[in-house]
């Protein structure tokens, strides 16, 4: 039965919500910055756009080099998923160093549903038969008796069953997306309809991570608009989708930009908020963790309702102005860095999840024929990819810190300003963990180019991977790229790394045409949902 939405319907301009399957409705969330509906501005333009390259290398060579890389990549995959299906399958991890089955989301399943699209993309019918069976047996009426984090319940599972559902047409997923996004509708039942961080199934009770019950941050607000979108479109049901749009509504209304507040620059906005106010509470604004997929979501949900959701668009090219002004900045080897900053300053540190950007960045300059733009994300790209390039195991670290051009090196530490005077950046949380992002923005710009160096890039993290992460549990986390394996390993292999990592790497190597970036639009957790026709209603 559905769990309907009721606190903050009297708000803006969702005043009414249906609980009716199959209920069509005009989609609200169409209204630009000012309030007033916003023209589809050269959507014609924009419609007709492709995004990927139609110049790519052909012949029996390269054809067969592809395969084999592919091929490779796949071993890869099979080796850590049947790690993973006989030491814990169901579970939501294995642990790859000792082998033992690991809750973390619920104990829902999470590297099993996170893993489906990869799992039907590479054509493994077995293992996805298989899977599939064990999808059936989800109840997600009950879990390990511990709060889900509903921002992660999103991208992993509801994300994942849609994409499964998107790929194969078995509609066990989309039934299972469907049942589990009704309960995680409860999140939202607060008093502005900002969903909680921390939801339990069991109780009803809504929570945050640490802090006060009501605290939340930017991404786990605004990364559920993709998922909720879609699974509105698929079901007729645009409650979904109002519940994430609804999200906007606040943000804009509640907080106005003033000097001396912690949002002090227009579409630049702070990490942390009180769902119950809307209004934000501090945290320098990013692209990084706690920031990185709201903005994401915006040009990404746009592209996906097929240019109707103007605000969407609106709202990320005033972010976009801000992050070009007080994010991004020259460093002092030239290259373009993003850092955490705003009107009062920049701090010159960064971490692996900003290196989504570039990729997206690339996406909506191809979206908007921006091609400025689309230079300023390769110089992005080429600083992220040299954080894993330049070091002898060719994967990178967790955080790092760079110095803007410019500035004075004293306060910096010797080892520091060595690493500087080496690698560009010093290293501030030398462990990497599987992370995608990287392996992601490369991958955009290979499929928006054709440009093979980008392949062979993807191409040598892969044996960056190979080479220092795998064991026979699957592939686990190094504690400092520096020293690679021999530095030690880190027992943690994240559902995420079926979901992303593999999946963006493979791509790297099928052909072009395969899940092309012309027809599907990928998730932050890296799962396709299709472009479909829209015209504004559901």
């Amino acid at each position: 039965m559905k769990r309907l939405l009721t606190a903050f319907l009297c708000l803006g301009c969702l005043s009414q919500v249906s609980a009716s399957k199959h209920h069509r409705r005009h989609v609200d969330g169409m209204v630009g910055l000012s309030g007033h509906t916003a023209h589809q501005r050269d959507v014609t333009r924009f419609s007709r756009n492709t995004v990927q390259a139609a110049n790519f290398s052909d012949g029996e060579a390269m054809r067969k080099m592809r395969a084999n890389r592919a091929e490779d990549v796949r071993k890869g995959f099979l080796h850590a998923w049947n790690a993973y299906r006989k030491h814990a399958f169901g579970a939501d991890e294995i642990n790859p160093v000792t082998l033992e089955a690991v809750t973390t989301r619920n104990g829902w399943g999470a590297t099993l549903v996170d893993a489906l699209d990869t799992i039907h993309i590479m054509g493994l019918e077995d293992e996805f038969k298989e899977a599939t069976e064990k999808v059936k047996l989800i109840n997600f009426d009950k879990n390990d008796g511990e709060p889900s984090k509903v921002f992660e319940t999103n991208i992993r599972y509801i994300g994942g069953l849609l994409s499964a559902y998107e790929l194969s047409g078995d509609r066990v997923f989309l039934k299972q997306a469907t049942a589990l996004a009704d309960i995680m509708l409860e999140a939202f039942d607060t008093n502005t309809g900002i969903p909680y961080q921390m939801w339990d199934v069991q109780t009803g009770t809504g929570s945050a991570e640490s802090g006060p019950a009501t605290l939340n941050n930017l991404a786990e607000i605004g990364t559920y608009q993709l998922e909720f979108f879609r699974l509105s479109q698929l079901t007729h049901d645009p409650v979904y989708h109002k519940a994430a749009q609804r999200v906007y509504d606040v943000i804009l209304d509640r907080n106005k930009p003033r000097k001396g507040t912690s949002y002090s620059v227009p579409g630049l906005y702070p990490i942390f908020l009180d769902i119950k106010s809307g209004k934000f509470i501090g945290g320098k604004p990013n692209l990084g963790g706690g920031s990185d997929s709201f903005y994401e979501y915006l040009i990404k949900t746009w592209a996906l309702s097929e240019f109707k959701l103007q605000r969407n668009l609106d709202m990320w090219n005033e972010s976009l102005k801000a992050i070009k002004k007080y994010i991004i900045t020259r460093g002092s080897d030239k290259r373009m860095y993003m850092g955490v900053g705003d009107n009062e300053g920049m701090d010159s540190i960064s971490d692996t999840f900003t290196a989504f950007f570039p990729g997206t960045l690339a996406l909506a300059a191809r979206l908007q024929n921006d091609n400025a733009t689309l230079a300023l994300a390769h110089e992005l790209l080429l600083s992220s990819f040299n954080t894993f390039s330049s070091m002898p195991t060719h994967i990178g670290p967790e955080n790092f810190g760079f110095l803007p051009d410019g500035d004075d090196a004293s306060d910096l530490l010797k080892s520091q300003r060595s690493e500087i005077k080496k690698y560009g950046f010093y290293l501030d949380r030398p462990y990497y963990l599987m992370r995608p992002e990287v392996i992601e923005s490369i991958f955009y710009f290979y499929r928006i180019t054709g440009d093979e160096k980008y392949a062979d890039w993807i191409w040598e993290i892969w044996q960056g991977i190979k080479a220092n992460c795998a064991v026979d549990g699957g592939f686990a986390g190094v504690r400092d790229v520096r020293l690679g394996r021999e530095g030690g390993l880190i027992g943690k292999q994240e559902s995420f790394v079926f979901a992303e990592t593999f999946k963006y790497i493979y791509l790297a190597f099928t052909e072009p045409n395969v899940i092309s970036l012309d027809d599907y639009v990928f998730s932050t957790e890296g799962h396709p949902f299709k472009r479909t026709a829209f015209n504004g209603t559901f």
